[in-house]
């Protein structure tokens, strides 16, 4: 499965899931209100690489009524937070999962503005571009937050993915399987804490657990698996289900933060330094865009995106 996919089922409202759990804020919440008060009566807002609709609770929050069309190669659906209010907002809302920004299935010369943050860069540019060219009105306008190979986003998951310990995760997931089974083969959890197998494993996780969790300073902790022991440690609370849910749950685990060492290698590898924005500008302009306009996008003096605009 994509692990995007994986990502959002879980109802993530944003790309960087609990730590903008609420919607984006701070900066990109500027840049993206600068963009709702740029727009026309009723617009047409396609946002591609659009998650759980991440920018539509703006469009909302802003009483901007129009239509917005959400487009991403993952299988999403609009989050809590991007249901807040819509009902009563008057916006219609199109959702294109599982579909690529290298085809849009919108006509041409559809809609006001075509945005993005943290997406398009995903697909490839040399056929994603074009469709957004090709599906904005004349004057219609894309406004784009890109990862920047200096952002603090693309330090942190370059940390993240290089944290993550495979040894260690499959013995952890193997102790959790075997606690599990164990769990079956005792006739109550009392008795399970007599069980020889179970309670080795139990010490085994004990000491994943020290190793992990212990140091909580959030510039030296290993913070992927700190996270992973988390939720680990979980199966505790589930040894009075049955076998199929605590297996599921470890199955799901597995997957999960497996998915997740992934989506951080992707991050990495779509981010951009200044040579690589100069030739998506340069294919910008070989597409038929113009005023075309880069600048980095800081925040508390750290570079977050990079904030790239042009227009048909």
């Amino acid at each position: 499965m994509n692990p995007w996919s994986i990502f959002w089922r879980q109802g993530h409202s944003t790309t960087f899931g609990q730590y903008y759990a609420k919607g984006y804020d701070g900066k990109i919440a500027e840049w993206w209100d600068e963009a709702i008060k740029a727009l026309p009566e009723n617009p047409t807002v396609i946002e591609v690489g659009c998650g759980n609709c991440s920018l539509l609770s703006g469009l909302v929050r802003s009483g901007t009524r129009g239509k917005y069309i959400g487009v991403d190669i993952a299988d999403v659906n609009p989050s809590a937070v991007a249901q807040e209010g819509f009902e009563e907002s008057g916006i219609e809302l199109v959702l294109h999962a599982k579909t690529p920004a290298e085809k849009l299935p919108e006509e041409d010369e559809t809609a006001d503005l075509v945005v993005s943050v943290f997406g398009i860069e995903y697909s490839d540019l040399s056929k994603s571009l074009p469709e957004a060219y090709r599906v904005l009105k004349k004057g219609g306008k894309l406004s784009t937050l890109l990862h920047h190979r200096d952002s603090v986003v693309n330090y942190m998951s370059y940390r993240a993915y290089n944290e993550f310990n495979a040894k260690d995760i499959e013995a952890v997931l193997n102790s959790l399987l075997m606690i599990s089974r164990e769990r079956d083969r005792s006739p109550s959890l009392q008795a399970l804490k007599d069980n020889a197998v179970a309670e080795e494993h139990r010490m085994l996780l004990n000491q994943f657990a020290e190793q992990y969790m212990s140091n909580k300073d959030p510039d030296t902790a290993n913070i992927a698996m700190f996270e992973f022991m988390t939720h680990a440690l979980r199966l505790f609370k589930l040894l009075g289900e049955d076998r199929d849910t605590r297996e599921s749950f470890i199955q799901q685990l597995a997957i999960e933060h497996r998915a997740s060492h992934e989506r951080y290698g992707q991050m990495m590898a779509v981010a951009m330094d200044d040579q690589v924005i100069d030739g998506v500008k340069s294919k910008l302009r070989d597409f038929g865009f113009k005023e075309i306009r880069a600048e980095v996008i800081m925040s508390d003096d750290k570079t977050l995106a990079w904030k790239l605009c042009a227009e048909k």
